[in-house]
């Protein structure tokens, strides 16, 4: 494809539809008059000895200044029709171009190809498969179970005379032998653990239940095969345990004391009660939203299949490598490729339907951020000093707009769950 420069040309490689190259030659005597006016302006200040300042010849001038001259005239020629290029083309690019000098020199044409990776043109396609929004009502038994759930958070431990068993507190001091031979480390007094919390080897923790305070008991143990101390690992030893302490759990009781714990004023608690629903209702409606704007983004990748810009996928790659948590995700190519097509999908709705973020908006999402901290006017002011996270913000904002334009044209199934179906919670065993 030719521009109206003639001097440009602007070409697609079959095998690599997102770039543009963009051949340019810029004719000599355009190098040289650029190059003439840089030493002029050089040799406004230039001293040399023998001259006054701005008084020595241009030909002296030239012989000491001439290869930078000539570099800042390519580098100014190069972002001024590059520039031309991505304006009258309407190019997108996705990053900055690699420039390839082919030819140059004081006398000759000025010949450089720049490549650059644009943004693919596409129609969003809108997901036909249905969406699935679950809701609960929270109930008085939710609420209740939330209530035993603190309760446990705020368990106490009070001493008593039975044998251990789990879920009691044991102190213990214990010596480990290995070979017949004091371990390292292997001297411990007064170490208090929880039954069944997994803080010890299971045959340590399987040796306490049953031994009451002043009881003792010698305890065969094999460390695992991955043991985070290798010197220790796959071997062999020996406990000798000496309990010193049993003590069972018990729970505060649901009074007036529990709810002032709790931050009620009057320690009334029908108010504590009626909070934690409020409260589960929140989050009742948090997950719900959640839930189906995961469906959704699964089916908006599953529908759209744009052309990916390398860079894009690069970057993306990069990031997920530096991120410790991000290799338990799994295949991390496939990984980073889905959040190139959704950040691709989503963006081209917002070109297209012109979506913005307003100040109000940004503004909204940075204090539903702070909520959780002890000073929400402290965090606001941190996270506005930084450009990069009021964009993160604004980001934000529109994404959650997309996925409402979206779901104005999606069909969407309502399903009724129960509270604990709905978090993914069994009734019997509930978790904090």
């Amino acid at each position: 494809m030719k521009n109206k420069d003639q001097f440009m040309q602007i070409s697609t490689p079959e095998a690599a539809p997102l770039e543009r190259h963009i051949h340019v030659t810029i004719p000599a005597s355009e190098v040289e008059s650029g190059v003439t006016q840089r030493l002029r302006n050089k040799a406004r200040s230039a001293r040399f000895p023998g001259f006054r300042p701005g008084k020595a010849p241009l030909a002296i001038v030239e012989r000491h200044y001439g290869s930078d001259a000539l570099m800042e005239t390519f580098d100014q020629l190069i972002n001024e029709r590059y520039s031309q290029a991505v304006r009258e083309q309407s190019l997108r690019p996705v990053g900055r171009p690699e420039v390839q000098v082919e030819k140059g020199g004081r006398g000759e044409d000025f010949v450089f190809t720049a490549v650059v990776e644009v943004y693919p043109e596409f129609e969003p396609q809108i997901p036909t498969a249905t969406v699935i929004r679950k809701s609960a009502v929270v109930t008085e038994s939710d609420v209740d179970a939330t209530i035993d759930i603190m309760r446990q958070q705020r368990r106490f431990y009070v001493k008593t005379e039975r044998a251990a068993q789990n879920e009691d507190r044991v102190t213990v001091d214990f010596q480990g032998l290995m070979d017949g031979e004091p371990m390292p480390g292997g001297d411990v007094v007064d170490y208090q653990v929880v039954l069944g919390a997994g803080r010890l080897l299971p045959d340590i923790e399987q040796g306490l239940i049953g031994l009451s305070a002043g009881e003792e008991k010698s305890v065969s143990v094999q460390f695992p095969a991955d043991y985070h101390v290798a010197e220790l690992a796959g071997k062999n030893a020996e406990f000798h345990l000496q309990v010193k302490e049993v003590a069972e759990a018990q729970l505060p009781e649901l009074n007036a004391e529990f709810a002032l714990a709790l931050g009620i004023e009057d320690g009334d608690v029908a108010v504590l009660r009626q909070e934690v629903k409020e409260n589960l209702e929140r989050e009742a409606q948090r997950l719900s939203h959640a839930q189906v704007k995961s469906q959704l983004l699964d089916l908006v990748v599953e529908s759209n299949q744009p052309d990916l810009p390398k860079q894009m996928l690069a970057r993306e790659l990069e990031q997920l490598q530096k991120d410790p948590n991000a290799s338990a995700a799994g295949d991390l190519e496939n990984i980073s490729r889905r959040r190139v097509v959704l950040g691709l999908v989503l963006s081209e709705v917002v070109r297209r339907e012109k979506l913005q973020a307003s100040s109000a908006e940004v503004t909204q999402v940075i204090r539903d951020m702070a909520e959780q901290y002890e000073d929400p006017d402290q965090f606001v002011a941190w996270y506005r000093s930084k450009p990069e996270q009021l964009e993160q913000a604004e980001a934000m904002v529109l994404e959650d707009k997309v996925v409402a334009w979206l779901l104005e044209r999606v069909k969407v199934t309502e399903e009724s769950v129960n509270f604990n179906q709905l978090i993914g919670r069994s009734p019997a065993t509930p978790a904090a």
